[in-house]
Formats: C-alpha cells, structure tokens, sequence
C-alpha cells in the first residue's frame, strides 16, 4: 500500500469527516473523495461511511485505526532513515532495548557500538515482548533484554543469534535519610514497596522471586506501581518505599549516599543482559555492531 494512501486513512480518522480530511490533505474535497474512491476499488473494503451525513471514516476502517496509524509511523521512520542515509552517508541501525537497560546503560551502548563506524544508531526503549516482536518482524537489528539466572534458558529459536554480553543485578533501595522510617516499619512487620505492574518484565520478577521469600517476615504494602525503573528509584529516594531496580541505574546515587542499598537484607536478583540477532544476516552495519556489543572490552 502507497504511504500517501495510508496519510489519507489518518487524516481521515483524524478529522473524522471527508471535508476535514480533504482540508488536512491540502487537496479539495472532490479530489479527496476520488482517492478514496479508488483505493476502495483497489482494496475491496468499503473506507468511508456514506450511509450518513456527513460522511466519515466506515467502521471497519475505524476498527483498524491502532494498526493503521502504527503503520503510517512506521513508514515515516523508514523513509526518514532512507533520507538521512542517503544525504548523511551514515548507515542506519535499530537497536531494541529494554526499558531499564536503555535507562541506565543506553549511553555505554550507543558508545560501544556506533564507533568507531559511520553508523546512526537508533535506540528504541520497549518493554521485553516488544523487543522481542521488534526483533521478530525486522524492525530492530539487534535486541538487549534481561534474562533472570535462576530460571530456565527457554530454547533459541534457529533462526537467531544470542550472546551474554553483560550482567545486572535487581536491588532494593530506599533513600537514605529514611533508613530509620524503614527500620521502624520493619518491626512492626509491613514493608512498604513501590511495586511494578504485574504484565512488565520486572513486576513478574519480583512477583516470583522476591515477594515469596518476604512473605513469612513481613506484611509487604504496595504504595503505589509504575513500569519504569527511574520513576521507582525517585520514589524510592523519597521515602515512599521500597523500590528494586537495576544497581547499574543506582549507582551515582549510592555513591553520592542520596540511596542505601538493603539487599542483604530485603534479597535481590541476578539478571544477564542478553543480546539477540538474526542468524541470516549480511547487514554489515548489523554485524560489526554486533562484533562490539558481545567482544570483551
């Protein structure tokens, strides 16, 4: 499908009516409605809804609308990357991270692979499935996600490559003038925690890793939940709670002493840092990054 036929269907959900849409399109109305007209013709789909005045984006169109507009961003972002390659001579590479891998080693990353090559490096922050399916439809070169090491390594699928490239340990931490606070609360058996989404990588962890073990010492009260580790780790530095996140994204702040770590006392869990690829590839940009990321430094 042409990306301009795609733009039509946008602004068509956008306005919600063809005279809107046509005004978006900088194109007359009669124009516009000739287009649609033709790509109905081409698709076979009925795309405006004509049975009412005025007329406006059809149903099954409108039940479409997620996918239609992550394709049209799609498209934009791969013509977007031909341009710059083209006018830059800079190869394009996405790189699939995890939420708190980007946060606290995104820079290290981007260093470690984008030189000393002429390569723009596109770092796109997801949560592990999506990494996953970024990988799987080739919308990312490379993926970086935690692999629990307590847990079963589930089988690699034959048409990818993975490599350990680095380590990571989950911790809990709390800010450091509240120690006494969390002491006091321990106590009396309830700790207080900043929990995460039980759906995300790191909510599953602690769900089965972490909370079975407090469960005969203490009573845990989750304030409050949040998918990202440098919300949690801010909450955490507030006296909130509780909060687990990686040690390398809690590093300056516990040197700083701004955080105590109490994972000698409240656990913890090891995690490897897991690079993926596609087995079959001749991207040269995709292989000498890949060459980076897994050789020792």
């Amino acid at each position: 499908m042409r990306i301009d036929w795609i733009e039509d269907l946008v602004a068509l959900l956008d306005s919600g009516g063809v005279a809107d849409a046509a005004r978006l399109r900088n194109v007359t109305q009669p124009a516009f409605s000739r287009r649609i007209k033709t790509l109905e013709d081409v698709l076979g789909i009925e795309l405006i809804d004509r049975s009412v005045k005025p007329s406006g984006p059809s149903q099954v169109l409108r039940d479409r609308e997620t996918e239609m507009r992550k394709l049209a961003a799609e498209l934009r972002l791969l013509l977007s990357d031909m341009r710059q390659e083209q006018s830059t001579g800079l190869r394009q590479l996405v790189i699939a991270s995890q939420h708190a891998i980007t946060t606290s080693m995104g820079t290290q990353i981007i260093n470690s692979v984008a030189e000393p090559s002429r390569t723009h490096i596109r770092l796109r922050s997801a949560n592990r499935d999506e990494c996953e399916t970024l990988l799987i439809r080739r919308q990312a070169a490379i993926s970086l996600t935690y692999r629990i090491r307590s847990e079963p390594v589930t089988e690699l699928a034959s048409f990818l490559f993975e490599a350990v490239i680095g380590e990571e340990t989950l911790i809990p931490v709390l800010g450091s003038t509240h120690e006494q606070d969390l002491t006091q609360r321990l106590q009396n058996g309830v700790l207080r925690i900043i929990g995460y989404p039980a759906d995300v990588f790191l909510g599953a962890a602690l769900n089965r890793h972490i909370l079975p073990a407090l469960e005969g010492r203490c009573t845990v009260s989750v304030v409050t939940e949040t998918g990202l580790s440098t919300a949690a780790m801010q909450l955490a530095q507030s006296g909130l709670g509780v909060a687990w996140v990686p040690a390398a994204l809690a590093q300056p702040d516990l040197l700083r002493g701004d955080l105590i770590n109490l994972q000698n006392d409240l656990g913890f869990i090891q995690m490897d840092i897991v690079a993926q690829r596609w087995a079959a590839t001749s991207n040269l940009a995709t292989l000498e990054a890949w060459t980076r990321l897994v050789s020792p430094v």
